[in-house]
């Protein structure tokens, strides 16, 4: 049951992307504002509903790891149009894996002993070799450099967002899903104020984007409540197969590429899915 707990965020942030490029539009930065507006809501609804409880120690940690998350997402939602989604969300994968699994298995002690970090690092590279075969690696061009910069540089969102709860005293992540959605917000409307040296207003685009919080906060209430139950590595690991949906959509629907790479795009997301279910068995 945890490890289908953990496979819903992968299912809903794979379509996530294909509904903003298909549906709501706008910039990365109206996406972002959007989403951070629309996962603010979710949680407003939640809390008053639940009413969780939360310590003051745990509710800036939640808060820190939201604002982390908005430099992540920022550089992805910047992925999906200059890159496209098909070879963003493999790129973004791949640094995500690297420094999550390694933060989680050795910062945190969630490999334990030689064989876990044998099988931990083995699985690694398994993820890391699938990407690569899925994004087609002979492909890799210069005039994309900028754009893998952009993606590395802001991958360590991504790490804060996951790493920060980790420290969290409270015995259900979902508690902190409030704090985390006003970090998200709090930064997500700083970069926004930056980026277009305006306040958002009547934003059409951005207001559209509102229905992709809607989307992002089944996944992020859910991951909270994955990394109670599967510890970092493999809540992690489990989000990631949002690749094989965003990838394949990507192609399929919004044609990013020649259907003819399919079939090595399904050879690399079968690899790392290999790599993934390797890497839950510790």
């Amino acid at each position: 049951m945890a490890i289908l707990i953990g496979l819903i965020p992968a299912l809903f942030w794979g379509i996530l992307p294909i509904w903003m490029r298909k549906i709501t539009g706008g910039s990365f930065l109206q996406q972002l504002l959007g989403t951070s507006m629309g996962i603010v809501i979710t949680a407003t609804v939640l809390q008053l509903i639940f009413r969780f409880s939360i310590s003051g120690h745990d509710f800036w940690l939640y808060f820190i790891s939201g604002a982390f998350w908005s430099f992540g997402q920022c550089g992805q939602y910047w992925g999906y149009g200059k890159l496209g989604v098909s070879l963003t969300m493999p790129l973004s994968t791949a640094f995500q894996i690297i420094g999550n699994s390694l933060i989680g298995g050795w910062l945190f002690g969630e490999w334990t002993g030689w064989h876990d970090n044998l099988i931990g690092l083995g699985a690694l590279v398994i993820i890391i070799l699938g990407v690569l075969v899925a994004n087609g690696i002979v492909g890799f061009s210069l005039k994309n450099l900028r754009g893998y910069l952009v993606l590395l540089a802001t991958t360590f969102g991504y790490w804060g967002y996951s790493g920060f709860p980790h420290y969290a005293n409270s015995t259900s992540g979902i508690n902190g899903f409030l704090p985390q959605a006003l970090g998200m917000l709090s930064t997500s409307l700083l970069l926004y104020l930056i980026g277009r040296r305006k306040l958002p207003g009547n934003d059409p685009a951005g207001i559209k984007n509102i229905t992709s919080g809607l989307i992002f906060s089944v996944s992020s209430s859910v991951y909270l409540i994955s990394l109670q139950l599967n510890g970092l590595v493999n809540a992690f690991v489990l989000t990631q197969l949002n690749v094989v949906v965003a990838t394949l959509l990507g192609i399929i629907i919004l044609k990013e590429a020649d259907p003819r790479r399919t079939l090595t795009t399904s050879a690399g997301l079968g690899i790392l899915i290999a790599g993934a279910v390797l890497m839950v068995q510790i």
